[in-house]
This record gives C-alpha cells, structure tokens and sequence, in this order.
C-alpha cells in the first residue's frame, strides 16, 4: 500500500503547527526579554509607576511560553 503523505500534508505533529512554533519561539527568546529590559530602562529614566513589576510580569510570560514550546518540542520528537 503507497503512502499518501506529501509536502503539502498539514498534519501537526507536535501540539502547535511548526510555523506557528518558531513565531512564539522567536517571540519567546527575543521579544520577551527584550521588552521587559525597555521596561525598566524606560521606567528608570521616566520614573514610570510600577514598571518593575510590569518587567517582572513580561518576563513571567515569557518564561510560561517558554515552558509551553518546551512541552511542545518534546512532544515533536518523541513522535
């Protein structure tokens, strides 16, 4: 029996389709820290209220996000 699959195929292999994947991771390892860094460089120059913790809470995100392709990727490779 022949298999069917080809390039086209759009089955997702891991929880989130690859594509979608590198966008987050993208957004995960550079974004993230990236912006909670402007946060508080901005906060300390403009004495914006609370900007610490708005930092704290971005980088929070980011770190869930992380966990979460973490979880993805290894669900990926173990198939």
């Amino acid at each position: 029996m022949a298999d069917n699959t080809s390039e086209t195929d759009t089955t997702v292999k891991g929880i989130i389709p690859d594509k979608l994947y590198d966008v987050l991771k993208w957004v995960a390892i550079i974004v993230m820290p990236s912006l909670a860094t402007f946060i508080v460089g901005l906060g300390g120059i403009w004495s914006i209220p609370y900007a610490g913790q708005l930092a704290a809470t971005v980088t929070a995100l980011g770190v869930l996000l992380g966990a979460l392709l973490g979880l993805s990727s290894v669900k990926y490779n173990s198939r």
